[in-house]
């Protein structure tokens, strides 16, 4: 995946047609942009009207409120719709309405397959309510999540979910001005913008440093990429750190990348690591990919796992358990984060109290044989 994805800030929208919502000036919730280019004409509302010979008004309401049509009539239009190639301008729609039916999606990245559940969630829940997504990636950067969230306020979402909790001031002013909700997701915080579903990154440094001193090991490192800008790793690593010290071991055996994570990279990170701290005896990674990738480095130099050297991994992905031997790793829910975010975010569109607006979904360690 990493060659289709270039290093920087990306919109991906689905099932719409490119626009330029900045520049509209609509006389009514449907109109049209002018053409592209002299040789290719967009088919306007009008045109839907002047073929079923109704006015403008009543395609309109067919299509935005077919409740207020006849079946017949609303059927002719329909068929004319199909046949003219007729696509709705929805952001016209949104600046006349106040809303598009859209919902923003920011994560940060799509370099590997941690987010897939998450949105697999989201896509449960928005379409069958009538919401179609935008998803935008920000690689970490958080002035590129401020660069996104401008740009896609610029659609007149109906509401916006946001990975993480760590934003610039101007983000989050952007964000409380908006009167739209937002849920941010993936970690959580004292003081949310709006809604908040997720789980503490600092604690699951605490509990995989108590779990792996527990099972005897002293020398303990971790190892991952992105260690400076991923805020959620950094709160991963001072938990852990944190941990270490007051149990009086070892807490500065930190090895980072600013690679894209990949299972070859977990190879490289081992014997990096082991370069450097040739005692080191347990390893908690970034992701399983790099778990995974530092096993498969072991097997080839003929370091016993665990008997020499205790591995383990995070977000229990399908290769944690696939491998032999299975690596440890800490499950974080993600599908769960994603049908929660959504199925709040859906309420309150529907005017429903949320009641309970941060959910702390924890997570579990599962142990395998890497430890």
């Amino acid at each position: 995946m990493k060659s289709a994805i270039k290093e920087q800030s990306v919109v991906f929208a689905f099932s719409l047609i490119p626009m330029r919502p900045c520049h509209l000036q609509p006389d009514s919730p449907d109109s049209e942009r002018p053409a592209a280019t002299p040789n290719r004409k967009r088919v306007t509302l009008g045109d839907v009207a002047r073929y079923v010979g109704v006015g403008s008004m009543t395609v309109s309401r067919a299509l935005r409120k077919p409740e207020m049509v006849s079946l017949r009539l609303r059927s002719r239009i329909l068929q004319a719709v199909d046949e003219l190639g007729y696509v709705r301008n929805r952001v016209a729609s949104g600046l006349a309405s106040g809303t598009a039916r859209l919902v923003p999606v920011i994560i940060p990245t799509l370099h590997h397959s941690v987010y897939v559940p998450f949105l697999e969630g989201l896509y449960t829940v928005l379409p069958e309510a009538g919401y179609q997504i935008l998803l935008g990636t920000t690689e970490y950067l958080i002035d590129q999540e401020e660069q996104l969230v401008r740009a896609l306020l610029g659609w007149f979402p109906d509401g916006l979910l946001l990975s993480g909790v760590d934003h610039s001031m101007r983000t989050r002013e952007m964000l409380e001005r908006v009167q739209i909700p937002v849920v941010e997701v993936m970690d959580v915080s004292e003081s949310p913008i709006d809604m908040n579903v997720g789980f503490s990154h600092h604690q699951v440094g605490v509990a995989v440093a108590e779990y792996l001193s527990t099972k005897g090991y002293r020398e303990i490192a971790y190892a991952g990429t992105l260690s400076e800008i991923d805020l959620r790793s950094v709160k991963r690593i001072a938990g852990f750190q944190e941990t270490l010290k007051n149990r009086g071991l070892c807490d500065h055996l930190i090895q980072g990348s600013t690679e894209p994570s990949s299972i070859a990279l977990g190879a490289t990170m081992l014997n990096e690591l082991l370069q450097k701290y040739p005692q080191v005896q347990a390893i908690f990674f970034a992701n399983d990919d790099l778990a995974a990738g530092a096993l498969f480095e072991c097997q080839r130099r003929g370091i016993r796992v665990p008997d020499h050297l205790g591995i383990m991994g995070f977000n229990d992905q399908e290769i944690a358990s696939a491998v032999v031997p299975a690596i440890t790793s800490v499950a974080t829910p993600r599908l769960e984060i994603g049908l929660t975010a959504a199925r709040m975010l859906i309420d309150e569109l529907r005017g429903k109290s949320v009641l309970e607006r941060q959910v702390d979904t924890g997570f579990k360690i599962i142990e395998r044989g890497s430890t």
